[in-house]
């Protein structure tokens, strides 16, 4: 009789077990289906709100993150994008808000912290900045975004030899990105270290062939060469790229004024009067071409 209590008393206990485990089962697939479904709403919204960042639909972009956000506050890949959006609209304390909010989840979230180093840079707050930079390559000693950064800081400090050593780092990480050789390039010429200088543009054009600020830069070092046919060609090369150009029509007023007055003190006054014309043709207001003309030209 005790055997039989015990074996219903056992056959009870798994009877029960068996139904706590169904109702677990049951609560499980039931979270389950809801965990899924609720991500899969948040996918969808997170979705929209790339599709209308891409279109430059910021405000409703916003919008989507935002919602996408209040469903799963540490999301950071949406907090991201809320920081990326914001800082687009020049919401920058909105910004720096969102990317904090990552980087308080993940202090290791590279992306969120370049861009606060950015947000700094911004501010004119360029101890932070550095400070966030650095912080960048302990986590990532190859990441080129941040040497570069740090290699322009030192560059606005006047601090030319760790711009170069920063600089050098930035384009040793990535080498293709035309921006690191055209900054290295810069510092480069701003210790005269010239044929430096010049590879460095180079291969920035050679990476971007409409690169018009190194274009420029090695039509000066043609320039301050005596080499003005070369010069001339770099900076009438930026004019076909792009015939607005500041800098290249003042280069080139510069260097066509120059050429006629050396050819007016060789006494070849028709030399010079084509070129200061050729200085009119693209800067009309130049007063020295018009000064010169009206003594020179019959």
């Amino acid at each position: 009789m005790g055997i039989m209590m015990d074996q219903r008393k056992r056959l009870s206990m798994i009877a029960m077990c068996m139904w706590i485990y169904m109702m677990f089962a049951a609560c499980f697939f039931f979270m389950l289906q809801h965990y899924n479904a609720h991500a899969a709403d948040i996918n969808d919204i997170i979705f929209k709100g790339a599709d209308y960042h891409y279109k430059g639909a910021l405000d409703e972009a916003i919008a989507s993150f935002q919602e996408a956000a209040r469903l799963d506050p540490n999301n950071e890949f949406v907090h991201n994008q809320l920081g990326l959006l914001y800082a687009k609209k020049e919401r920058n304390d909105d910004a720096f808000r969102e990317f904090s909010t990552v980087v308080k989840i993940d202090r290791r979230n590279i992306f969120a912290l370049l861009w606060i180093g950015i947000l700094y840079l911004k501010q004119s707050n360029m101890d932070r900045a550095f400070e966030t930079f650095h912080e960048i390559t302990v986590i990532d000693p190859n990441n080129a975004d941040a040497y570069y950064f740090i290699g322009s800081i030192y560059n606005f400090r006047r601090n030319p030899v760790k711009a170069i050593e920063y600089l050098k780092k930035a384009r040793d990480a990535d080498s293709d990105e035309a921006d690191t050789h055209y900054r290295l390039g810069r510092a480069f010429h701003n210790v005269d270290m010239i044929n430096n200088a010049y590879l460095e543009y180079n291969k920035a054009v050679e990476l971007k062939p409409t690169y018009t600020k190194a274009i420029n830069e090695i039509g000066w070092i043609y320039y301050n060469q005596g080499n003005y046919d070369a010069a001339i060609s770099e900076w009438e090369k930026t004019l076909s790229i792009n015939p607005k150009d500041e800098d290249a029509i003042s280069n080139l007023a510069r260097a066509y004024n120059e050429i006629a007055f050396l050819a007016l003190s060789n006494e070849n006054t028709a030399h010079a009067v084509a070129y200061w014309n050729k200085t009119l043709s693209i800067m009309p207001n130049n007063k020295a071409a018009q000064y010169y003309l009206k003594q020179y030209q019959k």
